[in-house]
């Protein structure tokens, strides 16, 4: 009689084994490094491979502009406290003060003409032509007939704008209705801004020709970035300035009645003011900066001086290097056989823990992420490289073996009517159970009904048929 070996199907299915996977070396801290701002890096500080620290500078953008409005936003922020210090000194000087506030208004106008004169007429007039008459043209090729006639028309406008703003700036005297002069040009420089904004999407829609090339309109987006950005500044400088001239007015009559306290409160909110717009303008200036979130080794660094990239751009991933897992990915029947703290060999010669197992399935890669920490033996792994991994597969109570389950192909018999596994009767004759076949995992077959745990199976069915009499052994 032909002897057989026969196995339980829990025991086949908790056999010492390991699951093969390919793992990603990757930094414990690493971040990736986006542009918070657009337009040409000026300077690139650092280079691949170099160490940064938390915070320090790896690149900047061109931010003349931003370095101004902060300058001139401090200034008025240093101005602003020393007045709320007059103030708590003297309240008497508030007349004085009041006549400062007037000629700071009208210092803030004819700088708001001077910021829109040259964001229109000097850093965009670039691509029309006419741009001073009744007749503007713009010789740009943008492939929108309506966006065309209204920048055409704004310009036009603007023009009628700042002609008698200049005109109106040159009669101007402290004793005028400087408020309701202030509130006018900000609402010329607001027009000012559309028209830029309105610009700006016509030079991302434009399309280079033989008169004006690729580089030609980056280099318009520039400077058209620096006059948004100087018209931006006006805006706020002219705000505040409104502000503190109603302050100081509202102080000047105040006091004129004895109101001390009320004076002070709002020489305080005029500080406040003050340091808001400062903040803002720091807030600008730190954009065009670029500074890395960690400290670590830039493993990557796609940028170089000269360049132009756009807002939120990745220029970059700092790592720390010093502190690796592997990351893995396993399929969602195979995660049922691992936990976490299981054990993990790597090649060459490295031993691994499972530390972590995602709770859901990766919608990109469609399976369920592994983290492995390096017990010993990693101080060879590069970050970013490829690696084997080899997880031991964790035993399996009978009564929780679910899904499909894969046994020796050697313990298949297949036939034109379909795929069974033997067992024995009581009387160590063969019996065929028919079985569904899944996947084939090497020398291993998936079989996905048919079989219970608890069934005894014939493990090598080559050359047996059914009703077959048979010697056993376990």
């Amino acid at each position: 009689l032909k002897v057989v070996t026969l196995r339980r199907v829990s025991d086949i299915v908790n056999k010492e084994s390991v699951i093969p996977l390919l793992g990603i070396v990757t930094s414990t801290s690493e971040a990736t490094i986006r542009a918070e701002s657009g337009g040409k890096l000026t300077t690139v500080y650092k280079k691949l491979g170099d160490y940064v620290y938390a915070g320090e500078i790896i690149a900047q953008f061109e931010n003349s502009a931003e370095r101004a409005q902060t300058q001139q936003a401090d200034g008025a922020y240093e101005s602003a406290k020393a007045s709320r210090d007059i103030s708590k000194i003297n309240n008497n000087t508030t007349n004085s003060s009041l006549v400062e506030a007037k000629n700071t208004a009208l210092s803030a106008l004819s700088n708001a003409y001077s910021a829109m004169d040259e964001a229109v007429r000097t850093k965009t007039d670039l691509f029309y032509d006419s741009p001073r008459t009744g007749i503007v043209k713009l010789k740009l090729s943008v492939p929108d007939s309506r966006l065309v006639y209204s920048l055409e028309s704004s310009r036009a406008t603007i023009e009628k704008i700042l002609t008698a703003r200049d005109e109106r700036n040159r009669t101007l005297v402290p004793t005028d209705n400087l408020v309701d002069e202030l509130n006018a040009v900000r609402s010329e420089a607001e027009l000012v801004k559309t028209y830029l904004d309105d610009l700006s999407n016509a030079y991302t829609k434009a399309v280079p020709d033989s008169t004006y090339s690729q580089a030609t309109i980056d280099n318009g987006k520039v400077s058209l970035g620096v006059a948004r950005s100087s018209v931006q500044g006006t805006i706020a400088t002219l705000t505040a300035t409104r502000n503190s001239l109603i302050a100081s007015t509202n102080a000047g009559e105040i006091s004129s009645d004895g109101g001390d306290g009320v004076s002070i409160r709002q020489a305080d909110a005029q500080v406040k003011q003050a340091l808001g717009a400062y903040n803002a303008s720091l807030s600008r200036l730190e954009k065009t900066i670029i500074r890395s979130p960690i400290n670590g080794t830039l493993n990557s660094l796609s940028i170089e001086t000269g360049d132009f990239i756009s807002q939120f751009t990745e220029v970059g991933v700092v790592s720390n290097n010093g502190a690796l897992e592997v990351v893995t990915y396993i399929n969602e029947e195979d995660v049922k056989r691992i936990a976490v703290g299981g054990k993990v060999t790597m090649s060459p010669n490295i031993d691994g823990v499972i530390t972590r197992i995602a709770g859901g399935i990766d919608p990109k890669t469609k399976k369920i992420e592994v983290r492995i920490g390096i017990i010993s033996g990693g101080s060879s792994l590069i970050n970013g490289q490829s690696i084997q991994v080899k997880v031991s597969r964790a035993h399996v109570d009978e009564n929780k073996i679910s899904g499909p389950i894969t046994i020796p192909l050697s313990a298949l018999k297949i036939t034109p009517n379909g795929a069974y596994v033997y067992t024995t009767s009581t009387s160590s004759t063969l019996i065929a159970i028919p079985v569904t076949l899944g996947a084939i995992l090497g020398d291993e077959m998936e079989i996905t009904s048919g079989l219970t745990p608890s069934l005894t199976i014939v493990l090598d069915a080559r050359g047996l048929k059914e009703g077959q009499k048979v010697t056993t052994q376990e």
